[in-house]
């Protein structure tokens, strides 16, 4: 063996895996700067640790880079599925899970080296247009329609809320999901609204019109 073939297979993995690196904290830096679950440091090892899968089937079985590719996919699955947080009808993390089986694949393709350079890169590009000049898009879409949670302190929750339906109805706004729970006062509840308030919808005539229900003591908006 020439002296110089292990230092050249030394190279390409170093190459491989900082290449790995670089794509995936690209992603992951977008992640971190929105604070989401998955940030930068996550999508990094994600994205080395598919390159490394690729790059072990590539030297010891040769032919089984198609079950490695699938097996990570799959395994993607469950890390994705811890930051996917569920409160009423609004789901939260699903892009921060994408991202992650994203960096995966983009992995995947580095850890192969040649043409999976390319694909890496480009995939990379894309996944940044999409969480940027994409997420204004949406934004936009989204200013349709908006949630928000309310906690209000009300006596004898469970009949008051039809009042509190009633009230909020003729402002445009729906009550998607209801959690009711106790306080220190005898009588009296906390009650955790998830509203839907139609576009053009004033947060204020909204307040005014809880507030205004018999048996409401106070009402505060979660941010």
């Amino acid at each position: 063996m020439n002296i110089s073939e292990p230092v050249q297979f030394s190279l390409e993995a170093l190459l491989r895996l900082a290449v790995a690196c670089l794509l995936g904290g690209i992603v992951g830096w977008e992640r971190e700067l929105h604070d989401r679950p998955a940030g930068f440091r996550t999508h990094v090892l994600v994205s080395m640790g598919s390159a490394v899968y690729m790059m072990v089937s590539v030297m010891f079985a040769p032919g089984e880079q198609g079950r490695v590719a699938a097996n990570v996919a799959t395994g993607m699955g469950f890390l994705g599925a811890g930051t996917i947080l569920r409160h009423g009808s609004i789901v939260r993390g699903l892009t921060t899970a994408a991202s992650l089986w994203t960096v995966a694949a983009i992995g995947l393709a580095v850890g192969y080296g040649g043409r999976g350079y390319v694909v890496g890169v480009l995939a990379t590009l894309l996944s940044l247009v999409t969480l940027v000049l994409l997420s204004r898009v949406e934004r936009v879409m989204g200013a349709k329609r908006l949630y928000r949670f309310a906690i209000i302190t009300v006596a004898d929750a469970r009949r008051r809320l039809s009042s509190i339906r009633d009230a909020i109805s003729s402002l445009g706004v729906e009550i998607r999901s209801t959690e009711i729970s106790l306080t220190a006062d005898p009588g009296v509840q906390d009650m955790r609204l998830e509203m839907r308030i139609a576009p053009g919808g004033s947060m204020d005539r909204v307040t005014d019109a809880i507030v205004a229900v018999d048996g409401v003591r106070g009402i505060q908006w979660e941010h």
